[in-house]
């Protein structure tokens, strides 16, 4: 199902992998904190815990990932299951992995996504593919329009350009979100778009600090 600012693609994993990814999300361990204070309300309202691994390791994903990650960030190998899985998100929306990243997400039940914007860099936008993992049906909000997300289904969406978020949860929530940093002109975007510049002016305001 595709929107003008999302793409939807139901049930996009089994539910064997995702007994596999829901048992790894948990399993891991958060290491080292960071002073993060762009971060500091979206962290307290997660209600759980959240994993930043820097899958390609260049200058743009090592400045996203940090600027993004409450806890010190993963360059530790993923398990294959993970790789398989991002290599077919790649294909399906034919995207290059040339800047990725992967957050994992567990939160308890209680927590929520505050609206926010993603951070990006110039020249990229920083668009996210989400899937849910574990949780109950939930709506999620995308400027002013409202998915139904149930598990195992994938979303995408140029989450620099769009404030997004969640209500809160009444069950608990494990979910994984592939970042691509894609140029502007493989989105059919330009410097001028409105939206893009928007993206810069926030870029400019939030990140110098």
């Amino acid at each position: 199902m595709d929107s003008e600012n999302y793409k939807l693609i139901r049930n996009f994993i089994t539910k064997d992998e995702a007994k596999l990814i829901s048992e790894w999300v948990v399993s891991l361990e958060q290491e080292g904190y960071v002073a993060n204070h762009h971060l500091n309300e979206l962290s307290k309202d997660l209600n759980g815990r959240s994993f930043i691994f820097d899958i390609s390791k260049t200058d743009v994903t090592k400045y996203i990932t940090n600027f993004q990650s409450i806890y010190k960030v993963s360059y530790n190998i993923l398990p294959d299951f993970i790789n398989i899985i991002i290599n077919r998100i790649s294909e399906e929306f034919n995207f290059p992995k040339e800047h990725t990243f992967l957050q994992a997400v567990n939160m308890n039940k209680g927590g929520k996504i505050t609206p926010h914007y993603d951070a990006s860099v110039t020249g990229y936008i920083n668009y996210k593919c989400n899937i849910s993992i574990d949780s109950e049906d939930y709506d999620f909000f995308i400027d002013r329009k409202k998915i139904k997300i149930k598990k195992t289904d994938l979303y995408g969406f140029e989450a620099s350009l769009y404030k997004h978020w969640t209500n809160e949860f009444n069950s608990k929530r494990i979910f994984l979100s592939l970042g691509f940093m894609v140029p502007y002109k493989t989105l059919n975007r330009t410097e001028n778009d409105p939206r893009v510049r928007l993206s810069r002016r926030i870029e400019k305001y939030f990140q110098s600090k």
